[in-house]
């Protein structure tokens, strides 16, 4: 019976195979999709960069185009465009009036050069569908820089804060303000910006109308500078701290005098202190500002004021510091560059290195687009002391006049705030314009060769930090 059962399942099993093998008659169904995907432009030995345009769609104009923008002079006007879209039989690119070559529109081969610069209106792309019926339009867009992404603008944006003829001035940042503090033996007194172009004054509790002002420094949410005087009178040789930037406290210690801040390295403030027992020089640092652990006795030709310091990250991410010029605890002017990655182990790179030789008291430094520069005077002529490094302060040259130079009406000086601003006035979310409005250099203040105390601002930027895409 079972047996039986197989002989009518074997003539079924062939019926259908024969079936399927005889096909259907349903229509192949063709593509509607007109949908762009991509846009490239094939080297050109002449443009080497065109290749790398990424070109994406903004819905709302039904625009393509490349938000990152070519390169500086990136010639676009004998390009080979390559479009792909989800289905196409043909597409056709519409010439704006006035287009160089002067033809109305043209199939897209990708054989063909096209001109996108200087065009009145974007070039309209129109992709028909695999069923050679619908169609859908496009405009093509291609950015190319139109600044130098090299050359530093600069401008003077405030022509004096004040007009108190100061003897000490020092401004720093705090988030997204600037303060600006100066006294003139007899009196103190604070300003604050928030674009370095409009200052109200503050008054100021408590602040010292006699002190140099170099060594300010934000720690742990405070402000600190020390008055650093006579060593006989520990009246006036205290640290002074304050949480608003308005109203100050001072201390002073029973051993040590505080004599100059020098930078923040690992979650501590760093000082010079000098012992009143045997009037030795220390380094010290401290976790809060208020206890401090003095160390070891500092080298003879390290400095203890009027230098100029800075910490800023190596190349491997580490925190790293430099200290540059100054006086020495016998009162000589250095010609040191010292850098550290602890506070405890030091290198002079004036050693191997003499390219800051000519360095007068009282530079700047920055860390700015992974270099640092230095502003101040010459000591052999009273010229400014414009340089750059590139290699964390190890050697210093003269800035590339053709992209990076101070303006000419830009009066040379000495003991001038320069800090980097980045304000943090827009919302967390919109990044993109916080760093358009971040990254510009204020040069605050300073003092001319003849000891003219200024109070002038000026401002400059690398083209570059403008680019939403870096």
């Amino acid at each position: 019976m079972r047996f039986n059962q197989f002989r009518f399942i074997i003539p079924l099993f062939t019926i259908i195979l024969l079936s399927s093998c005889l096909g259907t008659n349903t229509p192949t169904t063709v593509s509607s999709d007109r949908t762009f995907v991509s846009l490239t432009f094939a080297t050109n030995d002449s443009i080497p960069y065109i290749s790398t345009a990424k070109f994406t769609l903004n819905a709302d104009s039904m625009t393509i185009v490349n938000v990152d923008s070519l390169p500086y002079k990136t010639r676009i006007d004998s390009v080979y465009p390559t479009f792909t879209f989800k289905s196409s039989s043909r597409a056709t690119m519409f010439f704006p009036v006035g287009y160089k070559y002067k033809k109305d529109s043209a199939v897209i081969t990708g054989k063909d050069t096209v001109d996108f610069s200087n065009l009145t209106q974007p070039i309209r792309v129109r992709n028909y569908a695999a069923d050679g019926k619908i169609y859908k339009d496009y405009f093509v867009k291609v950015n190319v820089h139109q600044v130098d992404p090299e050359l530093y603008i600069w401008n003077n944006v405030t022509g004096d804060i004040d007009s108190h003829s100061a003897t000490s001035q020092k401004a720093i940042t705090v988030n997204d303000t600037i303060f600006y503090y100066l006294n003139n033996a007899t009196n103190a007194y604070l300003y604050k910006s928030t674009d370095g172009k409009t200052w109200s004054e503050l008054a100021l509790t408590n602040f010292p109308a006699n002190t140099p002002l170099n060594d300010i420094q934000w720690f742990n949410g405070k402000l600190f500078f020390t008055q650093d005087g006579d060593i006989s009178n520990s009246s006036t040789n205290k640290i002074y701290s304050s949480s608003n930037s308005r109203d100050w406290t001072a201390k002073s210690s029973a051993d040590y005098n505080y004599t100059s801040l020098l930078f923040i390295l690992n979650n501590k403030l760093w000082a010079i202190m000098q012992s009143k027992a045997d009037l030795k020089y220390h380094l010290a640092n401290s976790t809060d500002g208020d206890i401090w652990s003095v160390l070891g006795e500092i080298s003879a030709d390290f400095p203890v004021r009027e230098f100029a310091s800075l910490t800023f990250l190596s190349r491997t991410g580490r925190p790293k510091v430099i200290v540059t010029g100054g006086i020495s605890q016998t009162n000589e002017q250095l010609k040191t560059n010292w850098s550290t990655l602890d506070g405890i182990n030091w290198i002079d790179f004036s050693i191997e290195n003499h390219s800051l030789d000519t360095l007068a008291l009282g530079a700047s430094i920055i860390s700015y687009d992974e270099k640092l520069l230095l502003f101040g005077l010459r000591s052999d002529n009273s010229k400014s002391h414009y340089k750059v490094s590139k290699d964390e302060g190890l050697s210093w040259q003269i800035p590339d006049s053709t992209y990076n130079y101070l303006p000419k009406d830009f009066e040379s000086r000495n003991y001038q705030s320069v800090v980097v601003y980045k304000p943090r006035t827009y919302s967390k979310y919109d990044t993109k314009q916080q760093d358009i409005e971040s990254n510009r250099i204020y040069i605050i203040g300073g003092k001319t060769p003849t000891s003219v105390i200024k109070s002038d601002v000026w401002t400059g930027k690398l083209n570059r930090k403008n680019f939403l895409i870096q």
